[in-house]
């Protein structure tokens, strides 16, 4: 039977709130002993798609270690392969008498079977995926040596598959969640077998560097209007350094601005082209909804782009 849930200790004041999320981890994951790096709190969110064999969750957290006690799996005795794929900032793991600094764009692979330690860095998320271990070591042969490792898989679908669990928690379960579930093992086992041997280290930055310009590319289009848009609101907003920011957009062969003002200019040119069909065209007003701070200056940044000044615009037919 498959399950959704979501978690969190808004709310709880105190210990309490540390004792609530030791709760929830135990009901989305197993007995784990948690650690808060703040002594009188912890606050975090849980959001879990659970079916027989698998679960999938988004965890957001303060700073914490999550300590998988060898007592505590084997009272359980669950065997259960994990992935976990930080998604804001990177997160160390120990297992086997390994240990790894894992970014956000990149996968670790832990065994519940056996004990290990997760330290969490303040404002973390990530994506879990937790799968019964006889559904993947049937279908890949020596997985369980992949365990407390990274850069194991191909980084190019690491975003794939992190995308697509994201949308799973947001459905709720159906006569499809079988499906679903072959799908993300399809998927893993893909990103597994498709792996490169050599250093993935830059491939993981340029896959990474790539989903936060459409995110932020995305972010752009969603703000037109604002005209106090700028970078260093951008990077606040995404938590990352103005630096980094500017970085990857150079990376990508442009600037903040130079997206922002096409993005605006498209903008426009839709607009005048939907409202000079009706015969309603302000262009006082196409320039105030596109974010652009006068209307002389709409008109010579238009003119630049479109080689003709507003007014004129083709119209289709």
């Amino acid at each position: 039977m498959t399950q959704s849930n979501s978690y969190s200790t808004a709310g709880i004041q105190g210990q309490g709130s540390i004792e609530a999320w030791r709760q929830a981890m135990a009901e989305v994951y197993y007995r784990l002993d948690i650690k808060s790096a703040h002594t009188d709190r912890l606050r975090g969110e849980l959001v879990d798609w659970q079916s027989e064999i698998m679960g999938i969750s988004n965890f957001r957290a303060d700073a914490q270690r999550v300590i998988r006690r060898k007592e505590a799996a084997k009272v359980d005795k669950t065997e259960d392969f994990v992935f976990l794929f930080p998604t804001r900032h990177a997160m160390r793991f120990q297992q086997r008498g390994r240990e790894g600094l894992v970014m956000p764009g990149s996968v670790f692979l832990v065994n519940a079977a056996e004990a290990y330690i997760i330290d969490v860095p303040d404002a973390s998320e990530n994506i879990t995926i937790k799968i019964d271990r006889e559904r993947l070591a049937g279908r890949l042969a020596g997985i369980d040596d992949l365990c407390a490792t990274a850069d194991f898989t191909n980084p190019l679908l690491v975003p794939a598959i992190t995308t697509l669990a994201e949308q799973v928690l947001k459905m709720q379960p159906s006569e499809h969640s079988a499906r679903i579930e072959d799908c993300i093992i399809d998927m893993l086992c893909l990103m597994i077998e498709c792996r490169d041997q050599r250093d993935n280290t830059a491939l993981i930055r340029e896959t990474l560097g790539t989903s936060l310009f459409n995110r932020i590319s995305a972010y752009i289009r969603r703000n037109l209007a604002d005209h106090t848009l700028s970078p260093d609101r951008a990077a606040v907003d995404h938590r990352i350094s103005i630096r980094y920011l500017h970085k990857i957009f150079q990376y990508h062969g442009t600037t903040f601005g130079q997206v922002l003002q096409e993005e605006r200019l498209q903008q426009a040119h839709l607009l005048i082209v939907a409202s000079g069909q009706k015969g309603t065209t302000n262009l006082g007003e196409v320039a105030y909804r596109c974010g652009f701070a006068s209307q002389s200056h709409f008109s010579v940044s238009y003119k630049k782009r479109f080689g003709v000044p507003p007014r004129r615009t083709p119209l289709p037919g």
